[in-house]
Protein backbone atom coordinates (compact mmCIF):
# COMPACT_ATOMS: atom_id res chain seq x y z
CA UNK A 1 0.00 0.00 0.00
CA UNK A 2 2.73 2.53 1.01
CA UNK A 3 6.10 2.94 -0.61
CA UNK A 4 8.47 4.49 1.90
CA UNK A 5 11.11 6.70 0.30
CA UNK A 6 14.06 7.11 2.63
CA UNK A 7 17.00 9.36 1.81
CA UNK A 8 20.24 7.41 1.75
CA UNK A 9 22.91 8.94 3.98
CA UNK A 10 26.03 8.11 5.90
CA UNK A 11 23.92 7.90 9.08
CA UNK A 12 23.65 4.11 8.90
CA UNK A 13 22.43 3.82 12.48
CA UNK A 14 19.67 6.32 11.79
CA UNK A 15 18.68 4.55 8.57
CA UNK A 16 18.64 1.18 10.33
CA UNK A 17 16.56 2.57 13.21
CA UNK A 18 14.10 4.14 10.79
CA UNK A 19 13.81 0.90 8.85
CA UNK A 20 13.33 -1.09 12.06
CA UNK A 21 10.30 1.07 12.89
CA UNK A 22 8.82 0.09 9.52
CA UNK A 23 9.14 -3.68 9.96
CA UNK A 24 5.83 -4.29 11.83
CA UNK A 25 3.99 -2.18 9.24
CA UNK A 26 5.62 -4.19 6.45
CA UNK A 27 4.67 -7.49 8.09
CA UNK A 28 1.06 -6.29 8.38
CA UNK A 29 0.98 -5.13 4.75
CA UNK A 30 0.82 -1.36 5.33
CA UNK A 31 4.34 -0.79 3.96
CA UNK A 32 4.72 -2.39 0.54
CA UNK A 33 8.34 -1.44 -0.09
CA UNK A 34 11.20 0.73 1.11
CA UNK A 35 13.32 2.63 -1.37
CA UNK A 36 16.57 4.29 -0.33
CA UNK A 37 17.31 7.20 -2.63
CA UNK A 38 20.59 8.99 -3.14
CA UNK A 39 24.26 8.31 -3.62
CA UNK A 40 25.37 4.95 -2.31
CA UNK A 41 27.37 5.81 0.79
CA UNK A 42 29.62 3.14 2.32
CA UNK A 43 27.40 0.62 4.05
CA UNK A 44 24.16 1.69 2.36
CA UNK A 45 24.27 -1.12 -0.20
CA UNK A 46 24.78 -3.68 2.57
CA UNK A 47 21.84 -2.20 4.50
CA UNK A 48 19.70 -2.38 1.36
CA UNK A 49 20.69 -5.98 0.70
CA UNK A 50 20.14 -7.07 4.31
CA UNK A 51 16.76 -5.35 4.60
CA UNK A 52 15.22 -6.18 1.25
CA UNK A 53 14.87 -2.51 0.35
CA UNK A 54 15.64 -1.12 -3.10
CA UNK A 55 18.34 1.43 -3.83
CA UNK A 56 17.53 4.23 -6.26
CA UNK A 57 20.89 5.76 -7.09
CA UNK A 58 20.59 9.42 -7.92
CA UNK A 59 22.80 12.43 -7.38
CA UNK A 60 21.37 15.73 -6.28
CA UNK A 61 19.52 17.33 -3.42
CA UNK A 62 16.67 15.87 -1.39
CA UNK A 63 14.11 16.99 -3.96
CA UNK A 64 15.89 15.12 -6.77
CA UNK A 65 16.23 12.00 -4.61
CA UNK A 66 12.60 12.01 -3.54
CA UNK A 67 11.43 12.59 -7.14
CA UNK A 68 13.54 9.74 -8.55
CA UNK A 69 12.36 7.31 -5.89
CA UNK A 70 8.74 8.43 -6.28
CA UNK A 71 9.01 7.64 -9.99
CA UNK A 72 10.28 4.13 -9.12
CA UNK A 73 7.72 3.49 -6.37
CA UNK A 74 5.03 0.85 -6.80
CA UNK A 75 2.78 1.59 -3.84
CA UNK A 76 -0.41 3.61 -4.05
CA UNK A 77 0.98 6.07 -1.50
CA UNK A 78 4.45 7.45 -0.83
CA UNK A 79 5.80 8.36 2.60
CA UNK A 80 9.01 10.40 2.52
CA UNK A 81 11.46 9.96 5.40
CA UNK A 82 15.02 10.78 6.38
CA UNK A 83 17.31 8.97 8.81
CA UNK A 84 16.33 11.48 11.52
CA UNK A 85 14.08 12.19 13.24
CA UNK A 86 13.27 8.52 13.66
CA UNK A 87 9.67 7.41 13.74
CA UNK A 88 8.35 6.56 17.18
CA UNK A 89 5.77 4.07 18.37
CA UNK A 90 2.30 5.20 17.43
CA UNK A 91 3.08 6.57 13.97
CA UNK A 92 0.90 4.00 12.22
CA UNK A 93 -2.45 4.88 13.78
CA UNK A 94 -2.80 8.39 12.34
CA UNK A 95 -1.42 7.22 8.99
CA UNK A 96 -3.88 4.32 8.77
CA UNK A 97 -6.79 6.58 9.78
CA UNK A 98 -5.72 9.10 7.18
CA UNK A 99 -5.51 6.48 4.45
CA UNK A 100 -8.95 5.15 5.38
CA UNK A 101 -10.79 8.43 5.60
CA UNK A 102 -9.05 11.39 4.03
CA UNK A 103 -10.04 10.75 0.43
CA UNK A 104 -6.55 11.04 -1.02
CA UNK A 105 -5.55 14.24 0.76
CA UNK A 106 -1.78 14.64 1.26
CA UNK A 107 -0.54 14.74 4.85
CA UNK A 108 2.55 15.88 6.73
CA UNK A 109 3.52 13.48 9.51
CA UNK A 110 4.76 15.41 12.54
CA UNK A 111 6.92 14.10 15.37
CA UNK A 112 5.32 13.96 18.80
CA UNK A 113 5.81 16.68 21.33
CA UNK A 114 4.59 20.15 22.08
CA UNK A 115 3.71 22.63 19.36
CA UNK A 116 7.17 24.20 19.36
CA UNK A 117 9.02 20.88 19.34
CA UNK A 118 7.12 19.11 16.57
CA UNK A 119 9.32 18.25 13.64
CA UNK A 120 8.32 17.08 10.22
CA UNK A 121 8.95 13.37 9.75
CA UNK A 122 7.81 13.24 6.17
CA UNK A 123 5.01 13.69 3.71
CA UNK A 124 2.36 11.15 2.77
CA UNK A 125 1.04 11.60 -0.75
CA UNK A 126 -0.65 9.43 -3.35
CA UNK A 127 1.89 8.31 -5.93
CA UNK A 128 -0.27 9.53 -8.81
CA UNK A 129 -0.49 12.99 -7.21
CA UNK A 130 3.29 13.45 -6.87
CA UNK A 131 4.02 16.92 -8.32
CA UNK A 132 6.50 17.37 -11.15
CA UNK A 133 8.50 19.92 -9.14
CA UNK A 134 8.13 19.31 -5.45
CA UNK A 135 11.25 20.30 -3.53
CA UNK A 136 12.18 18.86 -0.16
CA UNK A 137 9.61 17.67 2.40
CA UNK A 138 8.68 21.14 3.65
CA UNK A 139 8.24 22.46 0.12
CA UNK A 140 6.32 19.33 -0.85
CA UNK A 141 3.97 19.70 2.13
CA UNK A 142 3.43 23.36 1.30
CA UNK A 143 2.91 22.77 -2.42
CA UNK A 144 0.38 20.02 -1.74
CA UNK A 145 -1.28 21.89 1.15
CA UNK A 146 -0.76 18.77 3.21
CA UNK A 147 -2.87 18.19 6.28
CA UNK A 148 -0.82 17.89 9.48
CA UNK A 149 -0.85 14.45 11.14
CA UNK A 150 0.53 14.50 14.67
CA UNK A 151 0.94 11.47 16.86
Amino acid sequence: MISVVLLASDDLQGLAAQMAMLVPAAVDGLVKEVLLAGVSEPGVEALVEDSGARLVQVEGDAAACFAAAAAAARGDWILTLRAAPALREGWREPVEKHLAGAGGTPAALAAPGGWLTRRLHGVLVRRLDWPTSAGDERALAKTLKARRLAY
